[in-house]
């Protein structure tokens, strides 16, 4: 292989923010619109995944997380300073996926990308370079002290060491606090007099919800359509909501209502809507939030109940003859005979037991 080589790209694919330090500090910076794709003719290379398991709640016909709940919710594993110390080519570092969490009431913990190769004995002209949406912000010469550069200048912890060996000390960039305007593509390159090697990977900042919210009602321009609408407050980035009847009937929105405000945290709603007569009561309705470019998923699931059942037997009514009628709303209608006579069986035999079970109290 070359004298260089990367092994290892070690970025964490997506860093959950506390929410409630979040909100007693606010976005420092607007986000980057869109990070720029490398246009060099190297690929790009996203080598973390995230595996996470979509999590529901208690069904209900409205329900809602909390920011209370959070800390239980979220599938993160936090990563402590110094968690990757004495780390080298021989001790690659423990998960690529791995979740950072700024956990309430401290400091948010700092966010550490490793980037893990092997170099030659006796290599001259070695340096490492990080670059951040094709800018450079960290450069290493094991000869001289890393230095932070650009709009990384300030945010970086240059003195973090990775492991005793002069070749592997500081290879590791660490962000300090990170914040919303850190997401975005990051690449790792190394090189010598004789050779050279980069990789890249996706990150991705969330700020979780305040609140997700289900819910479905009677549609008001049609009594066979079933309206659902599916509701998040205050998260970011614009997340992407779908609509599943049935547990594998995805609705097509009607409609989508997003809005963001000048701390770039978004609302949106979707809404959908569902012919009854498709449903088998009861039958379960979930909404899937996920953030795009990240492994952050959400759901809420409730169960629809369908009513008209309860609503046909509460028309009944007995003539002259002692035949029930079915009412609709315009009041015509009759039931099926056969149902007819069964209904009045049904009545005459609870008689039947009411005056005898009085008989035998005389």
């Amino acid at each position: 292989y070359h004298s260089v080589h990367i092994t290892n790209l070690n970025v964490p694919k997506t860093y959950v923010l506390d929410r409630s330090t979040y909100d007693a500090v606010g976005a420092s910076a607007p986000p980057p619109q869109h990070a720029p794709s490398w246009t060099d003719g190297t690929p790009n290379e996203v080598t973390t995944v995230l595996p996470t398991t979509p999590i529901s709640d208690t069904p209900m016909t409205t329900s809602f997380t909390s920011v209370a709940a959070k800390a239980t919710e979220h599938p993160v594993l936090p990563t402590a300073a110094g968690e990757l110390n004495a780390t080298d080519p021989s001790h690659p570092s423990e998960s690529p996926t791995r979740q950072h969490l700024a956990l309430g009431g401290g400091e948010p913990k700092p966010l550490i990308m490793d980037c893990q190769y092997e170099i030659k004995a006796r290599e001259c002209g070695f340096v490492l370079k990080w670059y951040f949406n094709r800018k450079l912000i960290y450069q290493w010469i094991p000869s001289r002290a890393p230095i932070g550069m650009n709009q990384f200048k300030n945010e970086l912890q240059i003195n973090y060491s990775m492991s005793d060996s002069v070749n592997y000390k500081y290879r590791a960039l660490v962000i300090r606090n990170p914040k919303l305007n850190h997401s975005g593509e990051y690449m790792c390159s190394v090189q010598t007099y004789d050779s050279f090697d980069r990789r890249m990977a996706r990150f991705q900042i969330v700020v979780p919800e305040r609140m997700l919210l289900l819910h479905y009602e009677n549609d008001g321009d049609s009594d066979n359509m079933l309206l659902i609408k599916c509701s998040v407050f205050m998260i970011y980035p614009e997340p992407n909501l779908l609509l599943i009847v049935s547990g594998n009937l995805f609705l097509v929105s009607s409609r989508t209502l997003v809005t963001a405000d000048r701390n770039h945290m978004y609302n949106k709603t979707v809404y959908g809507k569902i012919d009854k007569h498709l449903l088998i009561s009861p039958t379960s309705i979930s909404c899937v939030l996920t953030v795009p470019d990240s492994g952050y998923i959400r759901k809420r699931e409730t169960i629809y109940y369908d009513p008209t059942p309860l609503t046909k037997w509460s028309r009944l009514r007995m003539d002259e003859r002692g035949r029930f009628q079915l009412l609709p709303a315009d009041g015509a209608g009759q039931l099926n005979p056969l149902a007819g006579w069964m209904i009045s069986l049904i009545v005459f035999l609870q008689r039947l037991l009411c005056r005898h079970g009085t008989e035998s109290i005389k």
